[in-house]
């Protein structure tokens, strides 16, 4: 359906305008203009045409470059371990034993928390594929029901040590992508090997020929931990971004996710081999993980986008603080990495770090955008400043994608089910 939205104020590449027409046909905008002259077309067409006022904000919808959704059931009680002790006792246990209907209930309640919070896309890096894609159906079915946009990021791993739930062989995970990649052309598919130390080279070699193949991305862990980039030179001779650009799968289509404890010639290969990159501040926190230097990167033009990770709260909004304030606190520097950079990770940077056609207001790219309660915005502070440090998951009062209203301020009666769900679910599977 087409539709014309009329914006009394809106965020355009991070600047506010006002009056701002924006055409939404088949999913896309076609055309953004003075709002006078667009209404005065759609009325001649009989265009719906539907007005936000003055006290709302339009801001393009978030881009979410790295989720696991399934996550949501770790969090409250497995919060102030060691990583370690966190992925054994926790994602190693407790994650394998949900069943696909599981995985659809917990997929509703992520995906609509994100939506709630201005998430419009989202890339989900999903492990539950040992036994087939059943689980992997049930999330895109989770997905397609919620209205949001999906990455799906389909996890390839062989690790001895991974539970089986997770561990395929390289043809079974090759065979079983080209089977989910047949069946929903429409999803934005992706490889992804978990990381150097679960997945072979032999995996990582395939998924990136895989990856050449279908002209699709490749996502990796890589780089989170100072152990990882110490084993991958004792066992391989190299550090982690060396490695991967030896095994020929660092290029445009690797999507680095946390890329923390690189070197600077890694930094530079990164951009020379034309890599993107995904921050995920909050986890890397509440992990104890460690910072991603993305001032350098992004310097040195390397694409980067935003993620919530482990989802223990899944916030765009609290993803970019995050982002800008540990540069701060790292570089001691109150310049190092502003306001209007971060909300530039979480629209356009994110978007073209994972490849689509969304994270801008802008003709041509995807018709998906926030609504924002702009009454808090001081009337003297640029907005998006206000967003960035002061902004509230609350301010979101609509998401939209492809023009389409799939969240708000009011839960839908399917994330009110899927909070009943996940009850039972937790009582059944949680120590």
């Amino acid at each position: 359906m087409n539709e014309l939205f009329i914006a009394a104020r809106a965020l355009v590449d991070g600047d506010e305008r006002r009056e701002l027409g924006f055409l939404v046909e088949r999913g896309r905008f076609t055309k953004i203009g003075d709002a006078k002259t667009l209404m005065l077309e759609a009325a001649h067409r009989g265009t719906p045409t539907r007005r936000f006022p003055e006290d709302r904000l339009l801001v393009p919808g978030f881009i979410n470059g790295h989720s696991h959704a399934y996550q949501v059931l770790l969090r409250g009680w497995a919060d102030d371990w060691s990583f370690d002790k966190w992925r054994s006792d926790a994602l190693y246990r407790v994650v394998p034993q949900l069943t696909p209907d599981d995985i659809y209930w917990v997929f509703v309640f992520a995906f609509s928390e994100m939506l709630a919070a201005g998430i419009t896309t989202v890339v989900e890096f999903f492990y539950l594929n040992g036994a087939g894609n059943d689980h992997a159906e049930a999330a895109i079915r989770a997905a397609r029901e919620t209205g949001i946009r999906l990455v799906f990021a389909r996890t390839w791993m062989d690790a001895a040590y991974a539970p089986d739930a997770y561990r395929e062989t390289i043809d079974e995970a090759r065979s079983r992508s080209e089977a989910l990649l047949d069946r929903h052309p429409d999803i934005n598919f992706c490889v992804a090997p978990h990381s150097l130390h679960a997945a072979s080279p032999a995996m990582i070699e395939a998924a990136a020929a895989f990856a050449a193949e279908y002209d699709c991305m490749l996502h990796v862990h890589v780089a989170e931990a100072a152990y990882e980039g110490e084993a991958t030179l004792r066992e391989h001779g190299a550090t982690p971004i060396r490695f991967l650009d030896r095994l020929g799968a660092l290029n445009e289509r690797c999507v680095a996710v946390h890329a923390i404890y690189i070197d600077d010639e890694e930094k530079e290969l990164l951009a020379e081999r034309g890599a993107r990159v995904i921050h995920n501040p909050m986890t890397n926190q509440y992990l104890g993980d460690g910072i991603c230097d993305i001032s350098s990167l992004r310097a040195l033009g390397v694409p980067l986008g935003l993620g919530t990770d482990a989802d223990v709260k899944p916030s765009a909004i609290d993803e970019m603080r995050a982002a800008s304030l540990l540069q701060k606190i790292a570089r001691s520097d109150g310049a190092a990495f502003g306001a209007r950079a971060a909300f530039d990770m979480a629209t356009a940077s994110g978007a073209r770090a994972l490849r689509i056609d969304a994270g801008r207001l802008e003709e041509g790219a995807f018709a998906d955008f926030v609504v924002l309660d702009a009454r808090a915005i001081d009337p003297w502070a640029p907005a998006v400043n206000a967003l960035v440090y002061r902004g509230e998951d609350a301010w979101v009062q609509g998401a939209f994608v492809g023009g389409r209203r799939v969240g708000g301020r009011e839960p839908s009666a399917a994330a009110s089910a899927a909070r009943g769900r996940l009850r039972g679910i937790a009582e059944r599977l949680v120590p």
